[in-house]
């Protein structure tokens, strides 16, 4: 059985987890900040897997984006926080897990959402690997 999309997942996950102290609001964990917190809010997105060299054994290419929220309590302006995590997935950067291994291909960011008593701005990896075929 493959796991690729989890191994990916768990890849970057691990990587967030070991940059600094900054709490991590893990997808599916319960976490409930406090109000004057700065928290990350990682997302894995996934995008197209697409077979890209030939026969039934060749291998699959799998692009996907993990978008990490820098969260900040609203009024305190623009995280510096942003920077470290750009910096911490550089491009470039290659991460595995259980075998499958994965490449940063580039870091952005996106524009600022207020939300409640929340300000956030997303930092998008955009991250590339290639597996074996499923069997």
């Amino acid at each position: 059985m493959s796991t690729f999309f989890n191994d990916m997942q768990a890849a970057l996950d691990a990587r967030l987890d070991g940059m600094d102290s900054t709490p991590v609001a893990f997808p599916n964990i319960p976490y409930e900040p406090s109000a004057s917190t700065t928290y990350l809010r990682p997302s894995f997105l996934p995008g197209d897997t697409l077979q890209v060299t030939m026969g039934d054994t060749g291998q699959d290419e799998t692009n996907a984006i993990y978008q990490v929220d820098v969260v900040v309590p609203r009024g305190t302006g623009r995280p510096a926080l942003l920077d470290t995590v750009a910096d911490h997935f550089k491009r470039g950067t290659v991460l595995t897990y259980n075998g499958t291994s994965l490449r940063v291909r580039s870091v952005s960011i996106g524009p600022a959402i207020l939300e409640g008593a929340w300000y956030f701005v997303p930092v998008s990896i955009n991250v590339q690997t290639y597996t074996g075929a499923r069997s």
